[in-house]
């Protein structure tokens, strides 16, 4: 045997760790993960699988860098440090912890972690489950006053070609190249209507062309760019409505009802079945307008036009709604475009955190609960600024080629 990278010998040492005693939870844990016959199958199946054969896990490592050990006698040991992976997880009670004292309420983290109707969510690749369903859960068992989890939200892998992304052979896209020619939510869009949710998949440009074309341009944006610029050239303003049909009526309930299946959707973090439905409902829509033709009826019958332009719009604003979390930049421009001044979903910013004579940058944002997930009151008469093409068609034969890295 040899040194991986060298052909240098493998020298054995005698060294002495810190383990945490994973097979004392197992019982508990094998029982817990059961009960949560919601997760995804990848998730469930995999965690069940590790829980039959515990091991004590070794929770420190020979290096120089890290975390020290915080007991006596070992704090000042400069080769003797945490194992990342027991001290990343902890880091999610950590950050609460700061940002609590961030926000000079410095108990308030116990809303979240002492509160059995917090909800935790905690999202990543496949590779990192364990750590998430055994691991860290132990941890909070052994501490015994602090919320597990409850979602587990692990995707499989996205390959490129039939190949694993990999930046030392070359088998990568990066995200910074893709956004100088791309509009960020067409690429948001792509990864969730096709990424590995629940199987691997491949990112192909072809896909990404015609899933751009096909259904952002077509189904959506089609739908919102007629719907305003037929509003804005012949009212200026959303239409005052006239006595509504049972068939308006009808799709302005189902609209509002899809508000409730996609946040119990997204609540259960079936990303895929939620946007996929919203573009159901857009479809919905469209078909809607192509029966109604309020272009031709405009000539003939102004207030039905009106009329349904107005049922339109509300639609439109519900779905921009239902969009938000998957595609936020257009959505926001919608919201504006719809005659709204706030901002629809505030974006998380940096910021540096003081700490004694320390200071470190976090990623942070507002937290606070924004009601905004319910039906539109969007009101007639509420004057509507001149509508722009939320998204752009590409070329299928430009867009071979990646963007250059």
């Amino acid at each position: 045997p040899h040194q991986r990278g060298s052909d240098a010998p493998v020298e054995f040492k005698e060294t002495e760790h810190f383990f945490f005693d994973l097979p004392q939870f197992g019982d508990q844990l094998k029982q817990w993960i059961e009960q949560h016959d919601d997760w995804r199958p990848n998730v469930r199946k995999y965690s069940l699988e590790f829980v039959r054969n515990l091991k004590p896990r070794a929770i420190t490592r020979d290096l120089d860098w890290g975390v020290p050990v915080p007991l006596p006698g070992w704090e000042d040991n400069p080769h003797k440090k945490i194992y990342v992976w027991f001290d990343a997880v902890i880091g999610y009670l950590s950050a609460s912890i700061e940002w609590a004292a961030a926000r000079g309420e410095p108990d308030s983290w116990k809303d979240w972690w002492q509160n059995d109707d917090a909800w935790h969510y905690y999202v990543m690749g496949k590779d990192n489950i364990t750590f998430h369903t055994v691991l860290w859960p132990a941890i909070l068992m052994g501490a015994g006053d602090l919320k597990l989890p409850d979602e587990i939200v692990a995707s499989e892998y996205l390959n490129m070609g039939g190949k694993k992304f990999s930046t030392s052979r070359g088998q990568v896209i990066y995200v910074r190249d893709v956004l100088e020619r791309y509009d960020a939510d067409a690429l948001r869009y792509y990864l969730m209507i096709a990424g590995p949710e629940n199987q691997d998949t491949d990112f192909t440009w072809s896909e990404f062309v015609r899933r751009n074309n096909d259904e952002l341009v077509a189904t959506w944006g089609n739908l919102v760019h007629r719907t305003l610029v037929n509003a804005h050239r012949n009212f200026g303003a959303v239409p005052q409505p006239q006595q509504l049909t049972e068939a308006d009526q009808a799709l302005i309930s189902e609209i509002e009802g899809a508000l409730g299946q996609v946040a119990s959707q997204l609540g259960q973090a079936r990303f895929q079945v939620a946007l996929k439905y919203v573009l159901t409902m857009a479809a919905k829509v469209n078909v809607y307008l192509g029966t109604e033709q309020p272009w031709h009826t405009i000539k003939t019958d102004r207030e039905r036009a009106g009329t349904v332009l107005y049922v339109a719009l509300r639609c439109v604003d519900n779905l921009k709604t239902m969009l938000t979390p998957f595609l936020p930049f257009s959505s926001q421009r919608l919201h504006r475009m719809l005659g709204y001044e706030d901002v629809i979903a505030p974006q998380p910013h940096v910021r540096e955190f003081a700490e004694g004579d320390d200071s470190h940058l976090v990623l942070t944002g507002t937290y606070e609960s924004v009601d905004r997930w319910r039906p539109s009151e969007l009101p007639a008469g509420r004057v509507l600024p001149p509508p722009e093409a939320l998204f752009k068609r590409l070329d299928p034969v430009e867009e071979e080629a990646p963007p250059s890295s």
